[in-house]
């Protein structure tokens, strides 16, 4: 009689969930490299008159784009920015003459403040506000922050950049409007009206959908009963309302933290900050295919991680989800 094969050990389930979406990120970040290659190789031009400068020769040109492998099959240049990724190397810009790496991590330290500051305003602001309205809901303060969201949600960026921007610095003069200051409380009066606008514009909509989802769970049973019961608003608010929204409230950070990895591009050619979003602008005017390419990916990665972060918090948050992951295995 045989003996019996030992049961493999199962993997605990949100071990399963992140080696699920780890394995579905690496597909999406593939598509991305693929697609992103294909477009800036189909677009007219090249990189070799950036490089060598409008009075360059023919000879020159076509020594520069031999040099860059730019007359390779595309195949072949694919293939090497492959292998150069699965190194880690992301190349080096034509136009910088630097690793993209270091053009990137040095674009990042204008953004990042930048991103974190508008992140962390917009959603604590915007819960903040959705709480407060949600609980009255036809008041003169709810309608005056409905009206609110309405305007901010459908005014453009740049359009609250430019209206930001005269007021706060060219007719009161309190703040700077362009460049990233020297360090120091200088960056802090820089980067005050790009995070004042992109906080406008973020907090209407993290407004809008926290009002929804609080008075969604405001309206439920249990804080009726809960009401009955003679609880106190402060208990029902702790203990219900915003425990039955952390899921929600956790997703939607993540989406306001996505939605601004675009955003921001227009807020930094608004006020001019050397950030990613101007990285890749520039890249994409002088054609420096390398740069495009890794500003991408970056920003592709750095999306893939925030989505899968929010999941993991909702595991961990909701016992609902842990709940259902189990009964799959």
């Amino acid at each position: 009689m045989e003996p019996d094969t030992p049961a493999r050990p199962k993997l605990p389930p949100l071990v399963r969930m992140i080696v699920r979406r780890l394995l579905s990120a690496s597909v999406v970040l593939l598509i991305v490299t693929v697609v992103v290659f294909a477009f800036i190789h189909a677009a007219p031009g090249g990189p070799e008159q950036a490089i060598a400068g409008r009075e360059a020769t023919p000879e020159q040109l076509e020594a520069i784009r031999e040099a860059n492998h730019l007359n390779d099959p595309l195949w072949q240049q694919y293939a090497r920015y492959a292998v150069s990724l699965a190194h880690l190397d992301l190349g080096t810009s034509y136009t910088r003459n630097e690793p993209v790496a270091t053009s990137i991590a040095t674009a990042a330290g204008v953004t990042l403040p930048l991103l974190l500051a508008t992140w962390v305003l917009s959603t604590i602001l915007g819960a903040m506000l959705g709480l407060f309205t949600a609980r009255r809901q036809g008041s003169r303060a709810d309608r005056a922050v409905v009206g609110f969201t309405v305007v901010g949600a459908s005014s453009p960026v740049f359009a609250t950049g430019i209206l930001v921007s005269y007021i706060f610095g060219v007719r009161l003069g309190w703040l700077p409007t362009l460049g990233v200051g020297d360090g120091g409380l200088d960056t802090v009066r820089h980067l005050a009206l790009p995070v004042l606008t992109t906080t406008v514009v973020l907090l209407a909509s993290t407004t809008r959908f926290a009002r929804v989802r609080f008075g969604q769970v405001l309206d439920e049973d249990q804080v009726t009963f809960a009401r009955a019961r003679g609880l106190s608003s402060q208990y029902i608010v702790r203990t219900i309302v915003l425990k039955n929204s952390a899921v929600q409230m956790i997703t939607l950070a993540g989406a306001v933290l996505v939605a601004m990895t675009g955003g921001l591009v227009v807020v930094e050619q608004v006020y001019g900050l050397p950030g990613i979003g101007t990285l890749l602008i520039t890249g994409i005017t002088m054609r420096d295919i390398p740069i495009v390419q890794g500003v991408t990916l970056v920003v592709a990665v750095l999306v893939v991680l925030i989505n899968l972060v929010v999941d993991v918090l909702c595991f961990v948050v909701d016992p609902r989800l842990r709940k259902g992951l189990e009964t799959e295995a």
